[in-house]
């Protein structure tokens, strides 16, 4: 294995993606490399967190245009990841696409609510997550897609 600390699938890829940056926000790992790996072949620059602290810490850092962001991260959920995402002046304008494997009318409603603009219910696959990334992103100012596949 390599030691830099690009993930070796990052390496072996080849890509240089230069589309919108998007954080993916995801407790399971194996979850978090599924998505990341597929917006990377899209076309997006990619951010990882594993919990709801290291997400808020990235998010305000690095500026991304969207999150994919699971409901269910232990410690700071996503509820309220979103709602400081929302509340604060640097990220107020991220798209946030909010997971979660709990299917309940309740849970979306409190997810839009926090701030969330997309809702998604687990199990969805990494191309529907770009596919709402993709219209989410094609409505706001400043994303350039012309770079991301599938658009």
């Amino acid at each position: 294995m390599p030691s830099s600390s690009v993930p070796e699938r990052r390496l072996r890829s080849g890509l240089r993606a230069r589309g919108p940056l998007v954080l993916v926000v995801e407790d399971d790992e194996t979850i978090r490399d599924l998505f990341a790996s597929e917006l990377a072949s899209a076309g997006f620059m990619v951010l990882e967190a594993a919990d709801g602290a290291v997400a808020i810490e990235k998010a305000q850092c690095f500026g991304p245009h969207a999150i994919v962001l699971d409901l269910m991260l232990p410690g700071v959920d996503g509820f309220k990841v979103a709602r400081r995402l929302r509340g604060d002046e640097r990220t107020r304008d991220v798209a946030i696409v909010a997971l979660t494997a709990l299917m309940s009318k309740k849970f979306e409603e409190l997810a839009f609510h926090a701030g969330c603009d997309s809702f998604m219910t687990k199990p969805v696959t990494p191309s529907a997550v770009v596919k709402e990334l993709i219209r989410l992103l094609s409505e706001r100012p400043g994303a350039d897609m012309s770079r991301v596949v599938g658009r």
